[in-house]
């Protein structure tokens, strides 16, 4: 098996598919939310994870910690994050520079934005993000203690270039 060329990795990072997930609602008819993938975002979906806040022996670490945050009640949505994380929010220098490789939203109106995830925090089904972004409610935007996380497309990129070569047996492997 040869690694992946490039023009196939980018063809990877651009398939755009749309999940959707039911919410959580107390009506008897429920409503589907969308998850939203944008390949021009600069971001793709990476899964619904658990916040890792209330984890014995975190001292309340975020799965997307260390880096910043935006709380937007009412008017969240996930363009919004995606923006506010590549434009290197709460960065003195701002840009490009520093672009957050992870963007999560969550309990509807927060923002997340950090270089990496916690390996406490488990990917969990999509369907337990069921919570609608306040700013647009055709949206997923996490859950009570679950985070909708979306990775950089270029991270994505290599993360593919990686596995294909552990599964053409590739003795060492540097992840750049």
């Amino acid at each position: 098996m040869h690694p992946p060329t490039l023009p196939l990795l980018l063809l990877t990072a651009l398939t755009t598919t749309t999940t959707t997930v039911t919410a959580q609602s107390q009506s008897p008819s429920p409503k589907t939310l969308e998850i939203v993938t944008d390949p021009s975002s600069g971001y793709t979906y990476h899964g619904c994870y658990n916040e890792t806040t209330g984890l014995p022996d975190t001292a309340g670490a975020r799965a997307l910690g260390g880096g910043t945050n935006l709380v937007r009640a009412g008017d969240m949505t996930v363009e919004m994050c995606w923006e506010f994380c590549r434009s290197g929010a709460g960065d003195a220098s701002g840009g490009e520079g520093a672009r957050f490789l992870f963007a999560g939203v969550e309990y509807a109106r927060e923002c997340w934005c950090a270089q990496s995830i916690s390996s406490l925090s488990e990917k969990l089904p999509d369907s337990a993000c069921n919570l609608p972004c306040e700013g647009n409610t055709t949206q997923a935007c996490g859950g009570n203690l679950k985070l909708t996380v979306y990775i950089a497309a270029a991270a994505t990129a290599r993360v593919t270039w990686a596995a294909s070569l552990v599964a053409a047996g590739a003795v060492s492997l540097l992840l750049i």
